[in-house]
Formats: structure tokens, C-alpha cells, sequence
């Protein structure tokens, strides 16, 4: 097998290491205006510097640094959308809106940069992550259908903005700071990666990056992992572990096991991610640099083990050329185990087989009370408790007549795909339980990943819920569904 470390000089990040290891300029562009100088009031004995007066953000640049109020950072260019994320586990927080300032508006404020640098989002707490200048500045994000969280195949055009204002009011101060990074795009249609959402954001700082690059991980799954997430794993809130050698130079990265639990079963990140009972039946580990050379451990002594790292900087920096990206360090090693360059980690481990969902319970027509039929492959013929046993949804959306609120059914794509609509296919009529029928073009519903058939207070009473349709769409207690 031909092993390679993929370099890509301002390409898009791969798909992000769900272990975590665990957006479109949204409209309303103003002219960029003067920042403000903050004013100081007169001297008193009883005066005091207003919220508005303190500083929240530090922008630090390659030849001068900025600290910035509240006041001011709202005084810049203004960027909006709507995002939500998809976390390490899976779990899926459904996109709102949020107001802020794109960070590629924010490069260029305090001087820009070239595609060599990024820019370092710093917490409160010293949890930080970097931002490459092509994500900055082409929203190179990958992107997750809010519905199902598989991920898109359509591009949707992203922008990453410094927020401070979400569903039309400022952030909530305990739960996301004054600032946070949110992935913003002009519809309600993608999620992405938790781990580029950090909250209570108070520093920003133009860095050099050097190129992209990946690692490859392979055992019973399989699963690319970019610079970005192995960072964010590294953080020492995280799984962040150091080690520091014989010259005094301090390493830091990521235990390997860590990287070996997340692709040694089917659980990647919570619960036990590091199955010890594997560990114990005995595989080996094999770190595979760029230029081949491997070095090849047993799973007793990889388990657990903290003392052994894969490090992806050194000094506070990213590694020198004859390591980078990545090198195996730690005090459990002799000198020729210390491979740089890694481009792969392989587990010994058969590759687990490709699991579908499984599909609700067939009913009889007479005990239906909901049929999916017409140019469709299978006619569906559903009741309540069949629909509840696949993923159920909630989603808040805005309804034509009542307002936001919140809605659980199952996606009405997912419904379609069960079915399997067949070629030529343009239209769904639905129809009530009074004989209403409501008719939409397919296209309208296969672009609309919030769409669902929506349960109701009542059993066995369906609903259409669709978001951004028009409103004789959300048809109610529908009975029947039918492609043509």
C-alpha cells in the first residue's frame, strides 16, 4: 500500500476526528466603519468605566495589536447567518441565527495575512484553535445535513464570524462568553464540526501555519484527520499530554491510544472509546511515517499508555521539517521509535462491516396511518410507533402563521429515500384526513433538510413541517403521501 501525507497549501480541512478529538457572508455587509476610540469619563470619585468602555478582545497582528470594546467590534463590518454543529458524538444542534464580525474582515482590520498564516482564536480558559487563511476567506469547511448529519455533497457557501449576537439577542455571558466563533451561512442548511465553535472568545492572532496537512487512521474504521482536530484534542482541557526531552525541549500532542480508540470499534469518543478487551486479545499498532518507515508496537503497550505521544508541536511551534507534521515522543520510547514525519497509523483490526438503519415495522394497508406511495419502489404503509423507531428530529423553525417554535417528526427526505422515488418523479401530493390535498414540487422538498413529517399532541395525527415554504405546504393530519 502506497503511503503518502497529503499536503494541501490552502485546500479545505478533511473530515474532522469525531473523538475530539470531540458561513455565504450572511447578508447584511455594511461599509467598514472607523473604530471608535473608547473615551475615558471624567475623574470622579464616583465614576466607572461602563461595560461598553471595557475591552473584550485583544487582536494581536504581525506588526501591532488592538484591544477592542464591545462597542467597537460591533462597529465593523457586519456579517450574519445561521449555524449550528454537529458534535464529536454525532449529536446535532440545529442551525439559528447569529450576528457578528467575519474573521477574514477582522485579518484584514488589524493588518491581513497571506496564505502562509491563520489566525489563532484564543478562550478564556487557554483553549485555542487556528483557523486557516482558506477557511477565512473561502469558508472551507466541511458541512453536515442538519437532518441526518451525514455530510453534504452540494457545497454551501460559509463564513466563520467572531459573534455576538444569536436569535437576535446578545450572547447569554455563562454559557458562551461575550464573543464566540460561529459557521454562518444564508440558510438554514448545514451544521458543522463543534470543535470550531469556541465559546467566550477573547483574543485573536495572526499565526504562521506552514502547510496542511492530514493523518491518516485505519483499523476497524477508517477515517482522515486534519491539523485542526488533532489540535483541538491536544488542548489541555482536552487530551492534551507533554513530555519534555533531555535538551529541556518540550513536546505536546496526543496519546497514541487515543488516536488508536478512536477507529479500534464502533464507538469513537464516548463512553469506553478505547476498547480494553480488543487491547487485551492482542493487535499490533504499526506508525507509518511518509517515506515508510514504521514502527510497530503491541496493544498491551499501547494501552492507556500517556507516555506515549504523538506531538504536532514543539516549543510552543509547530516541528521542524525533518518532523512535520507529526512525530512519536514520550519517555516510553527509545530514540529509533521516535518516528517524525508520520503520515499513518494502522491498527490491526478487521474493518467492521457497513451497517444500514433499519428500516420501521411493515404494517398491513388497513393498520396504516400514513401510506408513502406513487412512483416510489416500495409503498410504505406506517403508524406511529413504526415512524418513532427511526431518528426522530427537533427542529426549531419558523411557522407561517404561529412563529418559532419547536417541531419532532422524522425527515420527510429520509421517509422518500425509504421509499426509494424513482426516476422522473417531480411531484408529492398529500393528502388529508378531510381530503384536503396539498400539492409540492419534489425539488422544493429534496433541497429542504429541515423538512419533516411532524408528530402532533395527538396520536397518530401528522403534520408537514416546511421551513422557508410557502405555507399552504404545512399541511395537517396528513394521511397519504404520493409521488408523481
Amino acid at each position: 500500500m502506497k503511503l503518502y501525507l497529503r499536503l494541501i497549501l490552502s485546500g479545505a480541512l478533511l473530515l474532522a476526528l469525531a473523538f475530539t478529538f470531540a458561513a455565504c457572508s450572511g447578508g447584511n455587509q455594511v461599509e467598514p466603519s472607523p473604530v471608535p476610540q473608547a473615551t475615558e469619563a471624567p475623574a470622579t470619585a464616583t465614576s466607572a468605566p461602563t461595560e461598553a468602555a471595557v475591552p473584550v478582545l485583544e487582536i494581536v497582528g504581525l506588526t501591532e495589536t488592538k484591544s477592542l470594546t464591545l462597542d467597537e467590534v460591533k462597529a465593523l463590518p457586519v456579517t450574519e447567518g445561521y449555524a449550528g454543529i454537529k458534535s464529536s458524538t454525532g449529536k446535532i444542534t440545529p442551525p439559528v441565527p447569529f450576528k457578528g464580525v467575519a474573521l477574514k474582515d477582522l485579518a484584514e482590520f488589524i493588518g491581513g495575512m497571506d496564505e502562509t498564516a491563520g489566525f489563532n482564536v484564543v478562550a478564556e480558559d487557554g483553549y485555542s484553535i487556528t483557523y486557516s487563511y482558506d477557511q477565512l476567506n473561502n469558508g472551507s469547511f466541511i458541512a453536515y445535513d442538519p437532518a441526518t448529519g451525514d455530510e453534504l455533497k452540494n457545497p454551501v457557501e460559509l463564513t466563520a464570524i467572531l459573534a455576538y449576537e444569536v436569535d437576535g439577542k446578545e450572547l447569554d455571558p455563562k454559557q458562551d462568553g461575550t464573543l464566540r466563533l460561529a459557521i454562518v451561512s444564508a440558510e438554514l442548511n448545514q451544521v458543522t464540526d463543534g470543535h470550531w465553535s469556541v465559546k467566550w472568545v477573547n483574543k485573536l492572532e495572526v499565526k504562521s501555519l506552514g502547510a496542511e496537512w492530514v493523518l491518516q487512521l485505519d483499523g476497524a474504521l477508517s477515517k482522515p484527520t486534519d491539523r485542526a482536530s488533532i489540535e483541538s484534542c491536544g488542548a489541555p482541557q482536552c487530551h492534551g499530554t507533554s513530555w519534555t526531552d533531555d535538551k529541556a525541549q518540550e513536546w505536546v500532542g496526543v496519546p497514541l491510544y487515543l488516536f488508536v480508540g478512536s477507529v479500534d470499534d464502533e464507538i469513537e469518543h464516548e463512553g469506553p472509546a478505547f476498547n480494553d478487551a480488543l487491547a487485551d486479545a492482542g493487535y499490533n499498532v504499526d506508525v507509518i511515517a511518509a517515506d515508510g518507515y514504521t514502527v510497530t508496537f503491541d496493544a498491551a503497550r499501547v494501552k492507556r499508555n500517556k507516555n506515549i505521544i504523538v506531538a504536532y508541536k514543539v516549543n510552543e511551534n509547530p516541528l521542524p521539517d525533518e518532523y512535520f507534521p507529526l512525530r512519536l515522543v514520550g519517555s516510553d520510547l527509545s530514540k529509533k521509535e521516535m518516528a517524525g514525519m508520520i503520515a499513518q497509523i494502522k491498527v490491526g483490526l478487521e474493518p467492521l462491516p457497513a451497517t444500514a438503519e433499519p428500516a420501521p415495522a411493515a404494517l398491513s394497508e388497513a393498520d396504516a396511518t400514513l401510506t408513502v406511495a406513487g412512483s416510489v419502489n416500495q409503498s410504505l404503509f406506517l403508524n406511529e410507533a413504526a415512524l418513532r423507531s427511526m431518528e426522530v428530529l427537533t427542529i426549531n423553525a419558523e411557522h407561517p402563521k404561529n412563529g418559532k417554535q419547536d417541531f419532532d417528526g422524522v425527515s420527510l427526505n429520509a421517509l422518500l429515500d425509504l421509499a426509494g422515488v424513482k426516476d422522473g418523479a417531480k411531484t408529492l401530493f398529500v393528502t388529508s384526513a378531510d381530503g384536503y390535498t396539498t400539492e409540492v414540487a419534489l425539488s422544493d422538498v429534496r433541497t429542504c433538510t429541515d423538512c419533516l413529517l411532524g408528530f402532533t399532541n395527538t396520536a397518530e395525527k401528522f403534520k408537514l413541517v416546511m421551513p422557508n415554504l410557502p405555507s399552504n405546504t404545512w399541511a395537517k393530519e396528513v394521511v397519504k403521501i404520493e409521488v408523481k
